[in-house]
């Protein structure tokens, strides 16, 4: 497997808050890595970063092997693709010609989406059962369905390194499924990779294959889920107690509460 986005030194910092400080990362090509941390740690900023939205106190970016901040926004954008945390829309627009903005990076100035922009579009709008709301204008989504646009569009813009920021935001739990294990799918099964912030842990054990912890004051621990995602490590970074219950499947992890 190549190294696809990988991270060399990097210090990044939000106002008093130092989110990372010297970070290395080296994420290969069909891994799916799971960022987690208390509220307010800096998962979203560090995304941004990742994304060369935010430059870093220090360090750098690499996608492979080139520094984010030199690459041109376009081209940037025909390979790298981020769901934000929020997904609401002010303007008027259909959900079909919201998700075909997707498409933007890979045409021209003046060119116009054709017919296989269109099947890009209801493809990725059936994968999210938002099939039948194509003319449905996208003020009258619900925020579930909302955010099920936000990441069609994503797909639509099929960039092979996806940065996720709360993915299962607004989702009910069928749709939680649905949306991870198409994220795994298309990182692990077509060779890309696709970090997510999260706040559920049991989502990253059941889908993710590898974690990013951030533990505050610019600590971090990162490795295979397996490694990570532990009783004493969860407690680290969340500050409160954990236990470990074997499931079906595995792990699952729940917060202690007094009696």
């Amino acid at each position: 497997m190549t190294i696809t986005l990988a991270c060399r030194q990097l210090d990044v910092s939000i106002a008093s808050v130092q989110v990372v400080q010297q970070l290395e990362l080296e994420i290969h090509s069909g891994s799916f890595w799971a960022m987690l941390g208390p509220n307010g740690v800096g998962k979203t900023t560090l995304l941004n970063c990742l994304a060369g939205l935010r430059a870093a106190d220090h360090g750098e970016v690499k996608l492979r092997g080139r520094a984010i901040q030199s690459m041109p926004r376009r081209q940037l954008a025909r390979q790298l693709g981020m769901l934000q945390q929020h997904s609401a829309y002010v303007f008027d627009s259909s959900v079909l010609q919201t998700a075909l903005t997707g498409r933007h990076p890979h045409l021209g100035l003046l060119e116009r989406e054709g017919p296989a922009d269109f099947d890009l579009a209801r493809s990725a709008l059936n994968s999210v059962d938002l099939q039948d709301f194509e003319d449905r204008c996208v003020t009258t989504l619900s925020g579930g369905e909302a955010r099920r646009l936000a990441f069609a569009s994503l797909l639509v813009q099929q960039a092979s390194v996806m940065l996720l920021d709360e993915p299962s935001n607004h989702l009910d739990l069928k749709h939680q499924v649905q949306i991870m294990q198409m994220i795994r799918g298309l990182s692990v099964q077509q060779d890309g990779i696709a970090i997510a912030a999260l706040h559920d842990v049991n989502l990253a054990m059941s889908y993710c294959s590898h974690a990013l912890l951030l533990l505050g004051s610019g600590k971090w621990q990162a490795g295979p889920v397996g490694e990570m995602l532990t009783e004493a490590n969860l407690e680290r970074t969340f500050g409160c107690p954990v236990e470990a219950l074997q499931g079906k499947n595995g792990l699952r992890f729940y917060p202690l509460t007094n009696p």
